[in-house]
């Protein structure tokens, strides 16, 4: 394994959110809407079925042990048989069991790493270069699916979180030997200062305190940190800021000004503007908003 995945991996943070184990009779479909805000992944347990993902024009078999991620919520239908490109007829029809479900990154992750995973990541069981990992780990998800008539929600949330990890770990062993800006972001220096941004955002953070952080000029450190992260060190720590204050608005009743001083802003006016510009709302509207 690269040495800088373990880095970057050791920034990212998944919580499943839904997990769900289906026998599913021919025939069969299943369509999801597009959520952005939400990752999607499928684990084919028995059986074979068709995957279409909407701007893909090409339907993907899945069979049994792949496992895909849909990192960017992508709307997709899976099925028993193809939308188009294919014609199974004569083929014979299978039911399957799949395990579906949801998983979010946490506020911690950087932005960087997320987007530049794909749209589809596809482990196949069959491909000799799996980790041997993720075959234990499906076998695990197997054992806890049939040995309980109900299983442990909270044992298979963990076992799914786990399994979603090492399928992104296999991509990015994949991925960093030719992307020199995930090479960066997985630079233990850069991984110290968004460390640092991520456990105190409230902070009285600048260009010359990161730089500090980072143990180079003010220049090197900015330009580094832009390549690693696509973003300039203020306006890394404003949207971390930003994205703990959505949590507030959310999860506590504090007042829009105690938000905005726990946000690290001592002007509430300069707060408003800065969540509007970020989020597209005003914090009281942010708050009224509902949610899922």
């Amino acid at each position: 394994m690269s040495h800088e995945v373990p880095e970057l991996l050791d920034l990212m943070r998944v919580r499943s959110t839904a997990c769900i184990g289906e026998h599913l009779t021919y025939p069969w479909s299943v369509r999801m809407d597009e959520d952005t805000g939400t990752a999607c992944f499928l684990l084919v347990l028995e059986g074979r079925s068709w995957l279409n993902v909407e701007g893909v024009t090409k339907d993907i078999q899945l069979f049994e042990g792949d496992i895909v991620l849909l990192p960017h919520g992508k709307a997709h239908t899976h099925s028993d048989k193809p939308e188009h490109g294919f014609n199974d007829e004569g083929l014979p029809h299978r039911d399957a069991h799949i395990l579906s479900g949801h998983f979010q990154f946490s506020d911690t992750t950087p932005h960087a790493i997320i987007s530049r995973l794909p749209d589809i990541l596809v482990e196949r069981s069959s491909d000799r270069h799996r980790a041997h990992k993720l075959d234990l780990l499906v076998q695990l998800i197997n054992v806890e699916l049939g040995k309980h008539s109900n299983p442990l929600p909270s044992a298979l949330n963990h076992l799914t979180e786990v399994l979603c990890l090492h399928a992104m770990q296999n991509w990015m062993q994949q991925t960093i030997t030719h992307d020199e800006a995930l090479q960066a972001l997985a630079s233990p220096r850069i991984k110290e200062v968004i460390d640092c941004i991520h456990s105190e955002p409230a902070a009285a953070w600048s260009v010359e305190s990161l730089a500090k952080v980072y143990g180079q000029s003010r220049t090197a450190f900015a330009a580094h940190f832009k390549f690693a992260t696509g973003h300039s060190p203020i306006n890394y720590v404003r949207q971390c800021r930003i994205r703990q204050a959505c949590k507030m608005l959310e999860d506590t009743f504090l007042s829009v000004g105690e938000v905005a001083y726990n946000s690290g802003y001592a002007d509430a006016n300069a707060f408003n503007r800065a969540f509007r510009r970020e989020v597209g709302a005003s914090p009281g509207a942010y708050r009224r908003m509902p949610r899922a």
